[in-house]
């Protein structure tokens, strides 16, 4: 069965689990895979994953890393840096003093 007059079509089954359903699970996915290499639009458009090694972060407890940056020597202020530990998000205050 020819997969050219399905993937073509408007409504466009574009990715390899759509297509394969699309076919009624007829072809194997891996041919639809290697099929769809070969179409520069697949090929253009898809998303480029890049899987890298990550750093472990190990720490006591699921709570709040904060810190004063002292900048006075740059300007009049100071930075109060807080960062949460278990969602990685962080957030930086203008200070204007220590206390």
């Amino acid at each position: 069965m020819s997969m050219e007059p399905i993937y073509e079509n408007p409504v466009s089954f574009g990715g390899v689990n759509a297509l394969y359903r699309a076919l009624d699970n007829r072809v194997k996915t891996k041919n639809i895979k290697q099929w769809l290499e070969t179409k520069y639009s697949y090929t253009l458009h898809k998303s480029a994953r890049q899987r890298f090694k990550r750093n472990r972060v190990l720490v006591g407890g699921m709570e709040e890393q904060i810190y004063i940056i002292d900048l006075q020597f740059l300007s009049q202020y100071n930075i109060l840096a807080c960062i949460d530990v278990f969602s990685k998000y962080a957030w930086a205050i203008s200070l204007r003093g220590k206390e």
